[in-house]
Order: C-alpha cells, then sequence, then structure tokens
C-alpha cells in the first residue's frame, strides 16, 4: 500500500493473513480456538512451520494486527502481547542479562518505574536514572556496560520529551539499543524508527485502541529482534489475546480519524487552559511557553499533531481538586487514557500512587497535577466543560 496515504492503507493493512487463501472474508474473522487440527504428523510439521498450531505461539488476529503496527511505525516487524506491560518486561528480560545497564529517563509512566527499580535489579541488571531534557545529561550518565537507553517520547503525565534522533546517536555510539515508548504520542504523530529507535513499545488499549474495550500491547523492532522475543513469549505467556486482538483491528480502522481529533482538540484545550488564573501550569508540547516547544516543531508534523494527552496543575489542595471535578458534567475519573471520550486522572493517587513523594516532583508531578486524555468530542464543548468547572473554584 505504499502508493497510498496512511489514512487509506490503515484500511487495507493486515487483511492477507497465512492460512486465508481459499476463503476471503471482507473482514478478519476472530478465531476462536486455542489449536488448529491436523490429520498427519507431515502435515502437523508442515502447519508448525507456515502456517498456526497453537494459540500461545501464534494466532490469525495477533498476525493481522501486528501487520498493521508494523505498517503504522515503519518498522520491520511486531509482535503483540497481552498487555503494554507485557511488552516492556517480555522485551527487558529477553535483551538484557545480569551485569548489563540500563540508562532510563527520570520522567516515566509509574508502572515502568517500577519494572527498573523492583524488578531489573532482582536480576542483576543496574539502571541509571538521567533527565532526557537534557541530552547531556545522558550523554554523562551512558557508560561501557549501558545495553539499552529507554525513554517515552512524551513522558506521562507532564510531557517532558526526549530528542529521539540524538539518543539513538548516542545508543549506537555505545553499542547499546534506544526502546521508545509511543504510548502518549501515537505513530501518527511521530514514528521512532524512522528516526533511529531500535525498538518501539505501543501500549494498543490507549489510542490505538481508542474504544476502551481491549487490552494489548506491541513491540515494533528489527526481524532479528522480534525472534528472540518469539522464543520467550510463549514463556512468559504474554502473548496477546485473540479476542482483544480481533477488536483492536477493527478499531484500527479510525484511528487515523479519531487520533489526529484527540491531538487537535488537545492542542486547543491546553491553549486554554493556559490562560484561566486557578491554572497554574499547563504541560503540552503546542504550547510556546513548553519549555521544549522548539523540539517538538521539529520532531512533530505540526502543532496540532503532538499528542492527546495533557496535563495541568491546580494548588496543591484536595478539597479544591474535588471542587474542580465535581462541576465536570462530562468528563470522569478514569483509570486508563486513549479513549474516546475524554477522562482525567490525579496521578499522584493513581498512575504514580507507588513512587516515593520525591522522585514524583522530581519528574514534576505535584499533588495539584491531574492529567487530560482528550477525546473526539466537540473542542467548543469541551473548552466550556473545562470553563465552567475552574470557574466555580472563583
Amino acid at each position: 500500500m505504499s502508493n497510498y496515504s496512511q489514512a487509506t492503507a490503515l484500511l487495507y493493512e493486515g487483511t492477507e493473513v497465512r492460512g486465508l487463501d481459499f476463503y476471503k472474508p471482507l473482514s478478519i474473522p476472530y478465531y476462536c480456538t486455542t489449536a488448529f487440527k491436523a490429520t498427519t504428523l507431515e502435515e502437523m510439521q508442515q502447519i508448525a512451520a507456515t502456517k498456526f498450531s497453537y494459540v500461545r505461539f501464534s494466532n490469525p488476529n495477533r498476525e493481522a494486527l501486528a501487520k498493521v503496527v508494523s505498517y503504522l511505525e515503519q518498522g520491520e516487524k511486531s509482535l503483540i502481547f497481552s498487555a503494554g506491560m507485557g511488552a516492556i518486561t517480555t522485551t527487558l528480560m529477553t535483551l538484557l542479562r545480569p551485569g548489563d545497564e540500563v540508562l532510563c529517563s527520570r520522567a516515566i509512566y509509574g508502572e515502568t518505574f517500577q519494572v527498573m527499580t523492583d524488578i531489573l535489579p532482582a536480576f542483576g541488571i543496574h539502571v541509571v536514572f538521567a533527565d532526557f531534557r537534557n541530552t547531556e545529561n545522558a550523554e554523562k550518565a551512558v557508560t561501557d556496560k549501558t545495553k539499552m537507553i529507554y525513554t517515552e517520547v512524551c513522558s506521562n503525565p507532564v510531557l517532558r520529551m526526549a530528542d529521539i534522533p540524538a539518543l539513538a546517536q548516542l545508543a549506537h555510539a555505545h553499542g547499546a539499543l534506544l526502546m521508545v515508548d509511543n504510548t502518549f504520542t501515537t505513530n501518527i504523530a511521530i514514528k521512532p524508527i524512522t528516526l533511529g529507535a531500535d525498538i518501539v513499545i505501543n501500549s494498543l488499549t490507549k489510542f490505538m485502541n481508542g474504544h476502551s474495550d481491549a487490552i494489548g500491547g506491541s513491540i515494533t523492532a528489527s526481524a532479528e529482534i522480534i525472534q528472540k522475543l518469539e522464543y520467550f513469549r510463549p514463556l512468559y505467556g504474554t502473548a496477546g489475546d485473540p479476542y482483544a486482538s480481533f477488536t483492536m483491528y477493527k478499531n484500527f480502522g479510525t484511528m487515523d480519524l479519531r487520533v489526529r481529533r484527540q491531538m487537535s482538540n488537545a492542542a486547543a484545550l491546553a491553549a486554554f487552559l493556559e490562560k484561566d488564573p486557578h491554572v497554574r501550569v499547563v504541560n503540552h508540547p503546542s504550547l510556546k511557553s513548553h519549555p521544549q516547544h522548539a523540539l517538538a516543531m521539529r520532531l512533530f508534523p505540526n502543532e496540532q499533531t503532538m499528542s492527546g494527552m495533557l496535563s495541568f496543575a491546580l494548588d496543591e489542595d484536595i478539597a479544591l481538586l474535588n471542587k474542580f471535578t465535581s462541576h465536570l458534567k462530562f468528563v470522569h475519573f478514569a483509570s486508563t487514557l486513549g479513549g474516546i471520550h475524554t477522562t482525567l486522572m490525579h496521578p499522584c493517587t493513581s498512575s504514580h500512587a507507588d513512587v516515593p513523594d520525591a522522585d514524583r516532583r522530581d519528574m514534576g508531578i505535584t499533588p495539584g497535577l491531574l492529567r487530560v486524555s482528550v477525546g473526539i468530542e466537540d473542542p467548543q464543548d469541551l473548552i466550556e466543560e473545562f470553563r465552567q468547572a475552574l470557574a466555580a473554584l472563583d
């Protein structure tokens, strides 16, 4: 589909799956089976090598979804996992060994932080944190033992950015891999592999699925790396569920439409919030006040195509936060992001609840911070929703 736009190709990528040579369904069906049968040993060997055998190893729905993800990320190959965290942990535990070192962004998703601080050290893998807002910090922290540099494009939840091309160059100069979490930004806004990243992880649960009805994750990388992950994924038990893959594959057809609307809505809402006197800070790279706005303009297509996420801080007063949220009419708390409905979340009591307060503040996360996942509502309705709730604080 190289001759077509991404929006058109997204409707047709993944429709050709091995094993569907005779029947040609318009939509990929759901394969509700744990295994595929054979009549002879010879046929079984052929099936295992060229088609599908057992659901933990291979499945048509996962394969169809993986093809679409590879296309979107412009990577060589992808694998589908049970969740974004399954994709992260399986990759780290497969590619790293005792004595290796990971250089990780200081501002990352709370559960990724826990993997870096609780799981990897238990297996003899050393993790060093650095503030990636300045690439010089990474340059000072990298060593000969560094086997991987790990970052998000825009950190969760304060949207601190990482210079992906510069980090890729740094990693490769030291013989290390660059692994990038693209969940907050998505491959509609940025394709890290084209900028030098070796591995891209997506929590498909979020923007890419978009309907808050299925859980999954993906890893996109070279065929060599994926081959290693294919061996260990069944052993870790982190293969994606076929029904979730089937559901997400259907939802991917509207991804280009949905995510572009969410991104433009987020930019409009961020611009409005920045002007409200109750708001202490707004985090969204489209804003000229964002400390890394120049980097954002270099990495993203335009100010309306950056991220559907934003965060903003009110005073560190729980009563004030409760007063604000109680006046919201259609925006409500939800412990997820990326859906078509706008939701908000309080990182200190949710995604980063298990991160020590000092570490949270170092990430830019204060008790007054609210994270907003922007949906596809009419932008003026969305702005009015936040305007009237903030006005209640007068």
